[in-house]
């Protein structure tokens, strides 16, 4: 069974794109706990040069022994790879979240490809060249549009959160978004303006589908401000700061 770690630690780091370092610790991690669980004591597993050392600690008189387990003719391989699988497939799954976070509350274009009783499943790229399917609340969607909301459009998104979910005992990656944050005003006005570093936005009050308050430092071209309230479906009203404000 030594001999084959090496491919077993491969297949693992090609399935779930994780590195051979993260691989390596979930091994280790699961044997120690099914090692201990069975044998009624507390075991470590470590990696040693390409191979693994299970040593067992049991208390003595005065004294905690060690000694070390064989693990060539250990039974239960099946039941440890299945674990090692979950657990290598949850670190993937966390590992993704943490990679993604941080565009959290940005503002995305997204293709709906479907309605149904919980609310719009989308399509939408967080990075260049990757999409992923997103999930809209109906209570997510201001009541002024849910019935014009249909399969094909693509519209604006707000990324509301981005999150590990447990389906069915598996671990999944999941994106919520939102047609409701007042952060989705303001993402539009930057989509439609362009990169300007020294642009701000803010927006202190939004009424869904009435009508959005923001205040700028510049002013905001007519042409963008009525791009942003036809996506909304709602007016916009720009407000510009004061130089102190602005500060």
């Amino acid at each position: 069974m030594q001999t084959q770690y090496n491919e077993i630690i491969n297949s693992f780091v090609d399935k779930y794109g994780l590195s051979r370092d993260q691989v390596v610790a979930e091994i280790e991690k699961v044997f120690s706990v099914m090692l201990s669980r069975w044998h009624g004591t507390n075991t470590v597993v470590l990696f040693g040069l390409d191979h693994l050392q299970a040593i067992r600690y049991t208390n003595g008189v005065g004294v905690t022994c060690q000694n070390q387990l064989e693990l060539v003719s250990m039974n239960g391989w099946n039941t440890i790879r299945r674990m090692i699988d979950k657990n290598l497939s949850r670190a993937a799954c966390l590992h993704e979240v943490n990679h993604y976070k941080c565009y959290e509350h940005e503002m995305r274009w997204g293709e709906i490809i479907r309605k149904n009783n919980d609310g719009l499943l989308v399509e939408l790229e967080l990075e260049k060249n990757n999409p992923v399917l997103a999930q809209c609340p109906w209570n997510r969607i201001g009541v002024h549009e849910q019935k014009e909301l249909s399969v094909g459009q693509n519209r604006a998104f707000h990324l509301r959160r981005i999150e590990p979910t447990l389906l069915r005992g598996i671990t999944r990656f999941h994106v919520v978004i939102d047609r409701v944050s007042k952060n989705l005003v303001i993402g539009l006005l930057r989509d439609q303006l362009g990169v300007q570093a020294d642009l701000r936005l803010y927006c202190p009050k939004r009424y869904v589908g009435h009508k959005s308050f923001v205040e700028a430092n510049r002013y905001i071209p007519k042409t963008v401000v009525k791009a942003v309230s036809e996506e909304m479906g709602e007016h916009i009203q720009i407000l510009l700061m004061n130089i102190r404000q602005a500060k």
